[in-house]
């Protein structure tokens, strides 16, 4: 059944850019079935009284009746800062978020929680704190209210704070051991992922899109609208306006290639990294969507920047989104990233061009010292792919093991390695033939152009995503808990044309040794801020702790193991030590 429900662009609290209605209504809801509150299969909004912490009633489920011929939320449109407008707009912003992600020209399927259990809770008003938060332990999401002067500023009509944090829920879906990682760019690269899915979700707003282009004469390298991530939130937080977002986009931040991986920055700083390079590759491709359709309509670039727009997001979106699948598990980097970006763009398109602008700035980002660290291999002919029943692979645990326990040298797994095969999945995913993105530019109404999705024109690829994960030990500290090794977990992951029965991908973790004093500081900060407690699980005070950050960092066996380090993701970067 068809949903419509309005969703918030911006609080007009804070926003200072003129975009007319600040509200405006979502029309491609589709769920099984709804519920007060709103709920519905996957999404729950349990809404609290932040002074209280007693539930609130759900806004009201109106079938379609008569003529209607959308369900819709009983809500009054003018008054944004109801509790049932709260409710629904946060509700559509989130599955909007969602929807983004499992287009069939993105994932190609419904991401599964990285949490056993059917439903993401969404908290719209969890409590008085400047702050918003995804916990897996709970299946939540958790939005703050809190002032800033005279105003009262909820972070759930932010539509970048909320798709940032349902970013972060679905890409532990996609790969949930990020959330378990002890290296500071596993983390970073979460946080930066869901920045990049706020700007994906700006971009959709048609009013947004309208009135930024029309601002800066049709470009998003000057609009910080587009290239700041909780600008709005920012601001409401440091009045003085020295500060105005919580993260720049737009920058050259760097890493030095030669440099001690110990003295990177913490999370939230380190992922304007690899934000940076791919924000500047967007900014790229819109100015080159609006070269060749300025040429195309024989008119200027700014008339013809909304429909550039709509298609260089849509390129950029398949590209980073489509690359999650094909990370390997475990602890990565921003160069496993890239790897994964480009072999999952190498394996359909012949034309490089795009490839080659992102190996070069990975390079001069010092994400990676050359180019040929990100070098791929794809559409490999390979006799145990063809020969494998992949029906079987799919099906049975078995067959999975067995195959991978046969194929231990192609897969990488080491010999001694007690190895995991992970759920495997099938999804069909439409590859645009070259042009097609221009073209549906060009035939695009930049009014409206928004969730548009693949036209269907080119038959889906169907891909077997095989992941293998096992753990090691490395060493650890002597004094970080006396345990002289701890545990992390690595793996591959291993992409199958079903139909040709190629390999489109292998791909495992490009330097994990050399990653090891990365780890080490971010344990060291961790213990140093009181984040983690270092004990044996026995020990009460271990328990304790665990309860009150969610971290655990636990010895057993003279082993230690660290988890729920994505408690860390908070929206604001100073949250942990609250």
């Amino acid at each position: 059944m068809r949903v419509r429900a309005p969703l918030m662009i911006q609080d007009p609290e804070i926003s200072q850019m003129e975009v007319g209605r600040l509200v405006e209504d979502w029309l491609k809801i589709d769920e099984d079935h709804y519920l007060d509150g709103p709920v519905t299969p996957r999404v729950a909004v349990v809404d609290l009284n932040p002074n209280t912490e007693a539930l609130e009633p759900g806004a009201v489920f109106i079938p379609p009746e008569g003529r209607r011929t959308l369900g819709s939320y009983k809500v009054d449109r003018k008054r944004i800062y109801s509790a049932h407008f709260i409710q629904v707009s946060v509700f559509a912003t989130v599955l909007r978020t969602m929807y983004m992600y499992e287009e069939q020209d993105t994932l190609g399927r419904r991401v599964a929680w990285g949490f056993d259990a059917p439903q993401l809770l969404v908290v719209p008003r969890a409590g008085w704190w400047a702050n918003a938060y995804y916990e897996r332990r709970s299946h939540s999401l958790q939005f703050f209210s809190f002032r800033a002067g005279t105003k009262l500023i909820h972070t759930s009509l932010s539509r970048d704070i909320v798709a940032h944090e349902t970013a972060h829920a679905l890409i532990d879906g996609i790969d949930p051991d990020l959330y378990d990682a002890l290296d500071p760019q596993s983390l970073a690269l979460h946080e930066g992922v869901s920045d990049l899915t706020a700007v994906l979700i700006a971009f959709r707003s048609g009013k947004l899109r309208r009135a930024v282009l029309d601002k800066t004469n049709g470009s998003i390298e000057k609009s910080t609208n587009f290239s700041s991530i909780g600008e709005q939130f920012g601001r409401a937080i440091d009045p003085s306006g020295q500060a105005g977002w919580l993260r720049n986009l737009l920058n050259e931040d760097k890493l030095d290639p030669n440099g001690d991986p110990a003295d990177e920055p913490e999370e939230h700083e380190l992922s304007q990294v690899i934000t940076g390079v791919l924000y500047r590759f967007l900014v790229e491709l819109h100015t080159d969507y609006k070269r060749r359709l300025a040429t195309r309509f024989g008119t200027t670039t700014f008339a013809v920047s909304g429909r550039a727009l709509y298609g260089a997001s849509e390129q950029f979106k398949r590209m980073i989104i489509r690359g999650l699948d094909y990370m390997p598990p475990g602890e990565i980097t921003f160069a496993d990233y890239g790897r994964a970006i480009l072999a999952a763009d190498q394996a359909s398109f012949e034309d490089d061009t795009w490839r080659r602008w992102l190996r070069e700035n990975f390079v001069t980002r010092g994400i990676v010292r050359q180019e040929s660290d990100l070098d791929v291999e794809t559409n490999v002919p390979e006799k145990a792919i063809r020969d494998v029943d992949l029906q079987g692979l799919v099906d049975s645990d078995w067959v999975a093991y067995t195959f991978a326990e046969k194929n231990r040298k192609l897969l990488g797994i080491p010999r001694d390695a007690q190895f995991e095969v992970l759920p495997r999945i099938v999804v069909s995913k439409r590859f645009e033939r070259g042009g097609e993105s221009l073209e549906r530019a060009a035939a695009a109404n930049e009014d409206t152009a928004s969730d548009a999705g693949p036209d269907g024109v080119t038959p889906p690829l169907k891909e077997l995503l095989f992941k293998v994960r096992w753990s090691q030990t490395e060493p650890n500290p002597r004094d970080l808990g006396g345990a002289r090794t701890r545990r992390i977990q690595t793996g591959v992951t291993l992409v199958i044309d079903w139909d040709q029965r190629l390999i489109r991908s292998l791909l495992g973790p490009l330097d994990l040794a050399g990653r090891r004093r990365a780890r080490d500081t971010m344990l060291r900060r961790l213990v140093g801020r009181g984040l983690a407690q270092i004990s044996a699980p026995d020990d009460p005070d271990a328990v304790q702790q665990t309860l009150g950050t969610g971290i655990e960092a636990v010895v057993t066996n003279g082993i230690l193991r660290v988890r729920n380090t994505g408690r860390l993701l908070h929206v604001a970067k100073d949250a942990g030590d609250a």
